[in-house]
């Protein structure tokens, strides 16, 4: 680690967000890098492979340590950067507080989702809680930190259906199709942000701001066709189309919630929380570069325009390994 170099620590580094935004970090060369990661996990592969490349290891967990913990590891810190799981959103808060009292400059709550608005999907009023917290304690510091909120558009990843010889990270949710296809579509392929992050968090024209990280922008119909046509199985695929209205995501949203509630289980909250994402961004339109930037995003492209984005159709191209 460089001396001359500002130091960002990252929780949930080694998460599926986390990989790419650690790799841009250290590509970027901006950046000193920390991650903070449980006892328990100390010893892993991913854990070591972090250590090789001169990544620092903090060991303790934010969402169970008391105060005194969390202040020794936010000690040194300019940027405290989250990209934790949706379980622990409300758990950042003593972190963030801890950050925050020991005057590191830039604090980014876990976010990169989709843009919208209140009432409509539960996890993302979990995170705008977050951000309304995060708001209050940095304008308490009379200056000293600041904010920015990241969200991402829809991941590439999970707007691929499966094909025969490519499952889908959504599984047999990658089958489901809206009778609305017709709404713009932010889209980007998770495994791109890392350089935008990198520079992002060090810009001051981004502190106490919202920034929106996209690289394409389509209609379901649109991205739909581009993926059915690269998978080569087209007819295959749209047959197996599960079409729902939004009544239909709806009802599924309220069952899943409710056998969640019950037995807290995982892949209720991810389907409950799917349909409601499903509901903003296709029915009410809200993952849409417009929306975003009405609802105050700055745009990373306008920002940094010497980042080249990554078309759908690539990504969808190498996704499938299309030769047709």
């Amino acid at each position: 680690m460089s001396a001359n170099k500002p130091l960002v620590l990252v929780l949930g580094a080694t998460g599926r967000t986390g990989r790419p935004v650690v790799k841009g970090l250290l590509e970027s060369g901006r950046w000193n890098v920390a991650v903070l990661t449980r006892l328990a996990s100390a010893s892993k592969p991913e854990v070591d492979a972090l250590r090789s490349q001169g990544v620092e290891i903090r060991i303790g967990d934010f969402a169970v340590d008391p105060p005194a913990k969390l202040a020794e590891y936010v000690k040194g810190v300019e940027v405290l950067l989250s990209v934790a799981s949706a379980d622990v959103l409300d758990a950042q808060k003593p972190i963030l507080k801890a950050a925050v009292d020991a005057g590191v400059k830039r604090l980014i709550p876990c976010d990169v989702g989709t843009p919208g608005a209140r009432r409509v999907r539960a996890l993302h009023d979990e995170k705008l809680d977050v951000r309304d917290y995060l708001k209050d304690i940095c304008a308490a510091s009379n200056g000293v930190s600041s904010y920015t909120f990241l969200d991402i558009g829809w991941w590439m990843q999970l707007a691929v259906p499966s094909s025969s010889t490519k499952p889908a990270p959504l599984g047999p949710l990658s089958d489901d199709y809206f009778t609305e296809d017709d709404k713009p579509v932010l889209l980007t392929d998770v495994n791109h942000i890392g350089p935008y992050v990198a520079r992002i968090i060090g810009d001051e024209r981004t502190a106490n701001q919202y920034v929106i990280i996209w690289e394409d922008e389509l209609t379901l119909r649109e991205y739909r066709e581009i993926a059915e046509a690269a998978s080569g199985e087209a007819e295959a695929i749209r047959a197996k189309r599960v079409v729902l209205d939004r009544a239909a995501l709806i009802q599924r949203a309220a069952e899943n919630k409710a056998k969640y509630t019950t037995d807290r289980d995982y892949w209720s909250h991810a389907t409950w929380a799917f349909s409601e994402y499903m509901i903003s961004i296709h029915f009410l339109g809200e993952n849409t570069l417009a929306n975003a930037k009405k609802l105050g995003a700055l745009d990373a492209q306008e920002l940094y325009p010497d980042i080249v984005p990554t078309g759908f159709a690539d990504f969808a191209k190498e996704f499938y390994g299309a030769t047709h």
